[in-house]
């Protein structure tokens, strides 16, 4: 009976709220948290974006919960991608594992392959440390796209990789062939000016690092790659100026 009376609650309390126009992004999710579980939940599709809303404000544990509302009455593809998404930045590799690997790729489009390919890699190669299968497994779905912008973002995720594998020489060797491709999209971007930018600082490259940093963070999908960024000019100050300007580009991050 609690149970019902909650709910019923929460369904009075949406129709209330929904009644007027709701502009700012943390009202919004806050309705979204009521609505899931209320007799008038959201359509899937609104469901899925305020998931990735709510990550974007740093929200993993709230966008947990509504993605895994969407997949709960979906099932799809679109409800699992913030699903695993939040389960892997929250340390929960093998989880975030077990969303994505019920998908079949071969009934995929080639870039619901690339949105499907990319968080799988990464979950594999940090959040459970399996690096040189990740590596494996990347290359053989780039065998599978031929769209040149889908090649360009794995191609960016690859950079990556070989930039954490500790061989920032070819990590930048890769993210310029991206960032020069005219079919690079702003994920590309972001991913390889990031990569480029630290592996440059890492490689003594330092009058490369401040191009690199601006044109990532310009990029559409700036996100957590901010911090990558961040390393690459902070290790840049440290051997070119004084630890002093380093740790004041520090606190900008904290």
């Amino acid at each position: 009976l609690g149970q019902i009376a909650t709910r019923r609650l929460r369904t009075q309390l949406v129709a209330q709220l929904s009644s007027t126009p709701i502009e700012h992004v943390s009202a919004r999710l806050r309705l979204a948290a009521l609505a899931i579980d209320s007799d008038t939940p959201p359509p899937v599709d609104d469901v899925v974006t305020s998931s990735w809303e709510a990550m974007r404000l740093g929200d993993l544990l709230l966008g947990e919960r509504l993605a895994q509302s969407a997949l709960d009455r979906s099932g799809g593809l679109a409800a699992r991608l913030p699903l695993a998404h939040a389960l892997s930045w929250l340390g929960r590799g093998p989880d975030a594992d077990t969303v994505l690997n019920p998908v079949e790729p071969d009934s995929l489009s080639e870039w619901d392959l690339t949105a499907w390919t990319l968080p799988k890699a990464a979950n594999q190669f940090w959040m459970l440390n399996q690096p040189e299968a990740a590596v494996d497994f990347l290359y053989a779905m780039r065998d599978r796209v031929a769209e040149p912008a889908a090649v360009a973002t794995i191609d960016a995720l690859v950079a990556t990789f070989a930039m954490n594998s500790g061989d920032p020489r070819r990590a930048v060797e890769i993210a310029a062939e991206v960032l020069d491709s005219p079919a690079s999209q702003d994920l590309a971007g972001a991913w390889a000016a990031a990569t480029a930018a630290l592996s440059s600082a890492r490689l003594g490259r330092f009058d490369d690092v401040g191009p690199l940093a601006e044109r990532g963070l310009a990029a559409g999908h700036p996100g957590l790659l901010r911090f990558t960024i961040g390393l690459g000019e902070i290790t840049t100050l440290m051997m070119t100026k004084s630890v002093l300007h380093a740790q004041r580009l520090a606190r900008h991050f904290m």
